[in-house]
């Protein structure tokens, strides 16, 4: 894990061989604030198979990224540093992650390594058309307005372009859409889950 700063954004990115339990832990362990819902740690969501789906993609990354919680909404007096794991994920299939991960060793990556990249969550997509639930990798809106807010930079510069890079995927049983900004599906959940 490395901490970076790429398009204005500090965050830590975790590299494929690195452990990401422990390093969510070690770095939610060291805040004043305990652990809570603002700090979601992706392994305690999430099965082990699809972290490592995510951390050795081709076109994905984890990373972690320090949000403000006094602007998500939580009623505190103070204002704290909450972290959450989320995924990179680049719109161009022609990235090389490993040569990338090789630059942020080096410390040789430039934004224009990250200028194709999205902020995604994990998260269930319901489908109101068939009724169908799926686990799939979806746009985090909400974070980019915690990062680029606070730092008074146009909402209109970051995350518009960002949007405006992602091809929306449709439902994978009735191809109508879902109505979120859905970069990739992982699995169908049954009635129950």
């Amino acid at each position: 894990m490395k901490r970076i700063k790429a398009e204005e954004i500090e965050f830590f990115y975790i590299f494929p061989e690195d452990d990401l339990i422990k390093e969510e832990t070690t770095l939610i362990n060291s805040l004043v604030i305990p652990h809570n819902r603002v700090n979601r740690l992706m392994g305690r969501y999430e099965s082990k198979q699809l972290i490592e789906t995510l951390q050795n993609g081709t076109d994905t990354r984890l990373a972690i990224f320090k949000v403000n919680a006094r602007l998500a909404t939580i009623p505190l007096k103070k204002e704290y540093d909450a972290y959450q794991t989320h995924c990179l994920f680049w719109t161009n299939k022609d990235i090389n992650l490993k040569e990338l991960d090789q630059k942020i060793k080096d410390d040789s990556y430039t934004d224009e390594d990250f200028c194709n990249a999205v902020i995604a969550k994990v998260q269930y997509v319901f489908c109101r058309h068939c009724h169908n639930k799926y686990i799939a990798l979806v746009c985090d809106d909400e974070i980019y307005m915690y990062m680029y807010i606070p730092r008074r930079v146009p909402l209109s510069d970051n995350y518009y372009k960002k949007i405006d890079m992602i091809k929306t995927i449709r439902c994978p049983n009735c191809n109508e859409f879902i109505g979120l900004f859905v970069l990739r599906f992982f699995d169908k959940v049954e009635d129950g889950n």
